[in-house]
């Protein structure tokens, strides 16, 4: 490969307590937390606004966000207020109006928003990180920072800087399926709020399904019906065997997604009795992406700890859903239910380099414990946890690494983060 070599300064834009980069479920309650504790944050975001999959990506129901506290329990009840939570199950916003309301919660917490950022180079000395490389229209820009969280979800900052990581299942690397969500309007009003397949039944005495599946492959397509009047978001379109950090495959999956999309609207006219003559509403601005790295912690969450539901000292956070791992060859969807478990801080703390956190779906797991809590709810969990030991190793003059973890654990309690429900864990339909 040819290498050309570029030399230049660049300006210090900001020095900071923490730097928190991507914006997601995680970044924003990382922000948050750390915000409201008193900690001078910069949230960087490579979009125009913040929510990530809840809003760029379109996803419809807010997964694993119940019974937890926290962010998770007043961004619904902020939403209900306004509106704008209802749909499937009960769990899905409107992601116009969460872009609003999380613009509210980050201003009012005194987080400095940078959008289109992109967080691309670790600041380091020895292995120690002291901030990032930051790339906008003004050109490239270095924030100082005594902390700094991956909220990446590809965890882009860590494997930069060094840190460890793995991907895909053990046996071949292969990674989950990305999936482009997509939303229609003119859903029938008779359509039940919870009915999530009735549709494609319909479609299959029509059309055998070997056939749809020339054109679609996943054969658990949902039509997910969101808070707004005859508007629903749709998952049917399985693009496998690509990566999310490979830019040519994110760049195939996207084309490939939106040319799937005109197959489905397609498909939906065979059973308009039931659905209506629905018409596309909106596209995502970026494709989903279920699976990249994860970094390794000094503590990874295992198989075994969603199936004996492992409580721990250092608890930050707990998971009450399924195992939910969409098959990387295409061979469907698998769903295992376990015991509702706990995240270790340790699973936040990257091994190697140091003042350095990680949050959201790139935390320290194994290949099944991932397809557990990648789930939007439990991204904002460990996004809180990480933002609260963030500030608390700044009061206490620790690294993220010498922190004792049921502190933050402890903080966490008092905002009323709830973790302590060693129950079996609920289970949902394909639908995530």
């Amino acid at each position: 490969m040819q290498t050309i070599t570029l030399r230049k300064k660049i300006p210090v834009h900001a020095s900071v307590d923490v730097l928190v980069i991507g914006a997601g479920p995680s970044g924003f309650a990382a922000a948050v937390r750390a915000g409201r504790l008193g900690a001078k944050t910069m949230l960087v975001e490579r979009s125009g606004f913040t929510g990530g999959m809840w809003t760029a990506g379109l996803v419809g129901p807010y997964f694993d966000g119940e019974n937890k506290g926290g962010l998770n329990l007043e961004l619904k009840n902020t939403l209900l207020k306004k509106h704008a939570w209802g749909g499937l199950w009960n769990i899905c916003p409107d992601a116009a109006e969460m872009i609003l309301v999380l613009d509210d919660k980050l201003r009012e917490a005194g987080v400095h928003l940078l959008l289109y950022a992109l967080g691309t180079q670790p600041i380091m000395k020895n292995n120690t990180l002291q901030g990032a490389v930051i790339e906008t229209k003004s050109g490239p820009l270095a924030v100082k920072a005594k902390i700094v969280i991956d909220c990446t979800g590809d965890g882009d900052i860590a494997a930069a800087a060094g840190a460890p990581f793995l991907t895909g299942r053990p046996k071949d690397g292969l990674m989950q399926p990305m999936t482009m969500m997509f939303k229609i309007g003119g859903l029938k009003d008779s359509y039940k709020r919870d009915d999530i397949q009735s549709w494609y039944r319909e479609l299959k005495t029509k059309i055998p399904e070997k056939e749809i599946s020339k054109k679609l492959s996943y054969t658990h397509p949902c039509v997910i019906r969101l808070p707004r009047k005859g508007e629903a978001a749709v998952q049917w379109i399985h693009i496998t065997n690509v990566s999310g950090v490979n830019a040519e495959d994110l760049t195939r999956a996207t084309l490939e997604g939106r040319r799937q999309v005109r197959y489905a609207l397609e498909f939906f006219k065979k059973a308009r009795n039931i659905l209506g003559d629905v018409y596309l509403l909106a596209l995502p601005a970026v494709i989903g992406v279920r699976e990249t790295r994860r970094i390794q912690g000094e503590y990874v969450i295992s198989f075994e700890d969603i199936k004996n539901g492992t409580q721990f000292k250092d608890a930050v956070g707990a998971s009450r859903l399924n195992v939910d791992i969409h098959e990387p060859d295409g061979a469907g969807q698998t769903l295992i239910r376990g015991r509702s478990y706990q995240f270790p801080y340790r699973s936040l703390v990257p091994l190697k380099i140091d003042n350095l956190l990680v949050a959201g779906r790139c935390i320290s797991g194994s290949y099944e414990a991932h397809a557990n809590y990648r789930l939007t709810g439990n991204c904002v969990t460990t996004g809180e946890a990480a933002g609260t030991a963030a500030f608390l190793a700044i009061k206490e003059r620790k690294t993220p690494r010498e922190l004792d973890g049921a502190k933050v654990g402890k903080l966490l309690r008092k905002a009323g983060i709830k973790m302590d429900d060693p129950k079996p864990a609920y289970i949902y339909k394909p639908c995530n």
